[in-house]
């Protein structure tokens, strides 16, 4: 297994509101554009803070190299509000939203332009881009956004808590088997009987397991959920097991209710409460930023002992840029797509934002390799798992997919707390799902 050793020296739908409501929630750019004046184009995007200011320097630099165009810029942005400004019919040129979850949804409601010929004439390729970057963004066989960013996981893990358990360092697990092991050595409680330390902390987002174990949630070929799939029973049944070997569900959350966030120097993988975890490259830069002493180090995504043709599974997911039905200047926002997608750009913006970049061919650029300690994280995980990966997975682009994240989050826990066995619990998502399926 190959180990990154990081030591210091880091449901949704249109909202069918009535159309004076939804007047009022327009933002700056629903005017139209006065004939004389430059050609405007209207972007809201999601990122806030920090972030917001990279994106705000991404535009900058476009208008530069475009000055017959002026970019009108609002941060903050949510599907719900993007939704509602296209039932007012005031939408922005350009919308970029976290998390592609909302594609499919918008897409199946009319609420996207479809970009198919836009990207046939531009130049860029499918192959181009890192594994699953395009065939995420469609749905039902047509093209609704692009990428601006791409993430992937790894498992973080705490080399001080590794030695104090008397495991090296050196070596992570390699199976899921040898990880429940890894855990039980890191996992203590205080003389009350309540936990001190947890080992692993449980992965928030079945949907990984499901595909660490070869499952996933949609047959394309029979264009059929598979929730209730064997793979995903045993990986349900995984966690299951994972819980209870450090305690039990119970335990395990209210220990866990008291962790600070990731972003802040109580990071519980920083303080050492918590000895693994399964995260985003974006992780090392929270690390690296609010508690840069952790001796800490990234690995592959273990797979089932059974299973090696699954080794180094690699996640991919990020977030999306798309025209909005009613934009006044499509023509304008595709030409900030497509040179978004310029290697220029990526290398600048996904460093700044520590994401993955959507194209393969920057992916040894010194940016991602070099440098701080987040950056080698990010450099790792970009070439080593999201790049190099046998087995890329990610979430199909489904009209339910909001739906079924929501509801998996209340199947995962009925098996945790043991109401109902990891079978049961799934099929009685898969016929919950199948229900919701049948609307679209």
């Amino acid at each position: 297994m190959t180990v990154m050793r990081m030591v210091s020296a880091p449901n949704s739908t249109i909202l069918l509101i009535p159309f004076a409501v939804a007047l009022l929630l327009c933002f700056p750019g629903c005017s139209r554009i006065h004939p004389s004046q430059k050609e405007v184009l209207t972007i809201w995007s999601a990122p806030t803070g920090l972030e917001e200011q990279s994106f705000k320097k991404l535009c900058a630099r476009f208008e530069r190299e475009h000055p017959q165009i002026t970019i009108k810029h609002m941060g903050g942005l949510t599907q719900e509000k993007l939704e509602s400004a296209i039932v007012a019919g005031c939408p922005p040129d350009l919308a970029y939203i976290y998390n592609i979850v909302g594609i499919a949804p918008m897409a199946a409601n009319g609420a996207l332009v479809s970009l198919d010929s836009y990207f046939q004439r531009s130049g860029l390729h499918e192959k181009d881009f890192l594994p699953g970057a395009i065939a995420q963004m469609r749905f039902r066989g047509n093209l609704y956004a692009m990428p601006t960013t791409r993430d992937s996981r790894a498992l973080y893990y705490n080399r001080t808590r590794f030695k104090e358990a008397g495991l090296d360092p050196a070596h992570p697990p390699q199976t899921l088997e040898e990880l429940v092991e890894y855990a039980k050595r890191m996992t203590h409680t205080g003389s009350d009987g309540n936990l001190t330390s947890l080992g692993m902390f449980l992965p928030a987002d079945a949907a990984v397991l499901f595909a660490i174990f070869g499952g996933g949630i949609w047959d394309d070929h029979r264009q059929a959920l598979t929730i209730n799939r064997t793979e995903n029973v045993e990986a349900l049944k995984w966690l299951v097991d994972l819980a209870d070997a450090q305690g039990g569900f119970r335990a395990v959350s209210a220990f866990a209710a008291g962790f600070g966030s990731d972003t802040s120097s109580q990071n519980p993988l920083a303080t050492g409460k918590v000895g693994m975890k399964i995260d985003g490259e974006y992780e090392a830069m929270h690390i690296e930023k609010f508690a840069p002493e952790t001796d800490y180090a990234l690995a592959e995504l273990p797979h089932p002992q059974s299973r090696p043709d699954l080794k180094n599974i690699a996640w991919m997911d990020g977030d999306f840029i798309a025209i909005p039905s009613g934009s006044k200047h499509p023509y304008l926002g595709w030409e900030f797509i497509r040179w978004m997608q310029m290697p220029s750009q990526q290398s600048e913006y996904a460093v700044s934002m520590s994401n993955l970049p959507t194209i393969l061919s920057i992916r040894h650029a010194p940016e991602f390799s070099g440098g701080s300690k987040s950056k080698r994280a990010l450099g790792f995980v970009l070439n080593h798992i999201a790049s190099e990966s046998p087995n890329p997975r990610f979430l199909p682009t489904l009209p339910v997919i909001q739906v079924f994240e929501n509801a998996l989050r209340n199947t995962i826990d009925k098996a945790l707390y043991h109401d109902l066995t990891p079978a049961e619990a799934l099929n009685q998502l898969q016929a919950k799902m199948e229900k919701e399926l049948q609307l679209y």
